[in-house]
């Protein structure tokens, strides 16, 4: 191998990274020092958010993200740990709304007995999905991170599961 192979070769190793660690430019990196630390394994998507899966109960698994965008409040910075329990179409008919009434009530009803975090629902001009969001302190410990990371997978599997029952929808999608 030449001098200038060699170069090139070590360039995109450099480029690409350590495993886990953040490949997307606007990925905020004080969270994934946080995530390396606790061992906990994830990827980085195109929007610079860092994507976790984690094992819940009865071989069931959810994705969780991990924003890296901060957004401020006064003083306070702060992050969004967000998961996806479910996507629906928009309701069309009195049917469809009663039903979409019954799960938002549903929603509610489950966030009400959260300690943080709360239900959100974002649509598009035909379909709609219900996400389960805390917002934390930006600079908040690794170890603040993973318990809310942990409760977040845990509060959106359960409501997935309730939507799987309502609406019939696919297994575990999330």
């Amino acid at each position: 191998m030449n001098t200038k192979t060699t170069l090139a070769v070590c360039c995109l190793l450099m480029a690409a990274g350590a495993p886990g660690a953040a490949r997307a430019g606007n990925a905020d990196a004080s969270v994934g020092k946080k995530l390396d630390a606790l061992g906990l394994k994830y990827e980085v998507d195109a929007d610079g958010d860092y994507k976790l899966l984690f094992e819940v109960e009865n071989g069931r698994s959810q994705i969780v993200w991990v924003r890296s965008p901060v957004e401020t409040l006064g003083n306070m910075r702060i992050r969004e740990v967000l998961s996806i329990a479910g996507k629906s179409p928009k309701p069309r008919n009195d049917e469809e709304v009663a039903s979409a009434a019954v799960v938002a009530t549903a929603a509610l009803l489950d966030a009400s007995k959260k300690k943080l975090g709360g239900w959100v629902l974002k649509g598009t001009d035909d379909t709609q999905a219900f996400y389960y969001v805390a917002q934390i302190p930006a600079d908040a410990s690794g170890d603040d991170l993973k318990s809310v990371v942990v409760s977040v997978a845990k509060s959106t599997d359960g409501f997935e599961q309730l939507l799987e029952t309502i609406n019939g929808s696919e297994k575990d999608k999330y």
